[in-house]
């Protein structure tokens, strides 16, 4: 079996899911990979794929990719029985309505990308209610928050840019507790597959933060306060990432 993950115009660095993956399933019968627009046209997802992992980024390049015949490829895969695993630009990606930025005209994006996996909106950002910066590539727009599952466990997490889910038809498996309880975590049944999707990215740790420092950044102090939170929640992120993965 195969795990893949979508790495291609568009995304952003997916070396710390890459790292989680390899490192959680080290003990299984499962190889991890890469994959791209042009395979996933070609036809890379079949039956030997366990789950396509589609991380940040922005939704926008991944349409100009996949728009027509690789999210046909994608939707059949998943109703054919396979897992869709999206982490924030993946989450809005799957919706079949993105929200973003709204009320900022040189961001807002509101468009349907036409994957359309889950019913709903995908909403974002969460800037006002974290008092973070709206979304730029920097620590600044980036906050270490926490979601609550239905049986009252809390995680820490990392925020950077991504959606909350709006009348969506999935289950809600978590909740923002720094953002009103809108819904961060959804899952549901697709044809004879499943579609995860996550507003946070989960597959951060401590480490991989703090190597992301660099001394000349203007937003180092941000940084470093995101690294160190998590380092004191890392056992729990890791629980987190435990929890998720067991719904593949």
């Amino acid at each position: 079996m195969k795990i893949l993950i979508y790495r291609d115009y568009g995304c952003s660095d997916v070396s710390s899911l890459y790292e989680g993956l390899m490192a959680y399933f080290t003990s299984v019968d499962t190889e991890i990979g890469f994959t791209d627009a042009s395979e996933i046209k070609a036809g890379v997802l079949d039956k030997n794929v366990r789950a396509l992992f589609l991380g940040g980024g922005a939704g926008n390049p991944f349409m100009q990719k996949l728009a027509g015949i690789g999210n046909d490829r994608i939707r059949a895969y998943v109703e054919n029985g396979g897992t869709y695993f999206g982490i924030c630009a993946g989450a809005y990606y799957a919706c079949r309505d993105v929200v973003f930025e709204k009320d900022i005209p040189e961001l807002r994006i509101e468009n349907q990308c036409g994957l359309n996996l889950v019913e709903g909106r995908a909403v974002g950002t969460l800037y006002k209610e974290l008092n973070i910066l709206p979304y730029s590539l920097t620590a600044l727009s980036a906050k270490i928050v926490h979601v609550r599952f239905s049986d009252g466990e809390i995680y820490p997490a990392l925020y950077h840019g991504g959606p909350w889910f709006d009348r969506t038809n999935g289950s809600v498996l978590a909740c923002y507790e720094e953002a009103g309880g809108k819904p961060a975590i959804i899952e549901k049944r697709f044809g004879w597959g499943k579609v995860v999707l996550s507003g946070v990215h989960f597959e951060e740790s401590a480490e991989t933060l703090k190597k992301r420092l660099h001394s000349l950044r203007f937003d180092k102090d941000a940084a470093e306060q995101n690294a160190n939170e998590m380092r004191n929640g890392e056992a729990r992120r890791e629980k987190l990432f435990d929890r998720l993965m067991r719904l593949l």
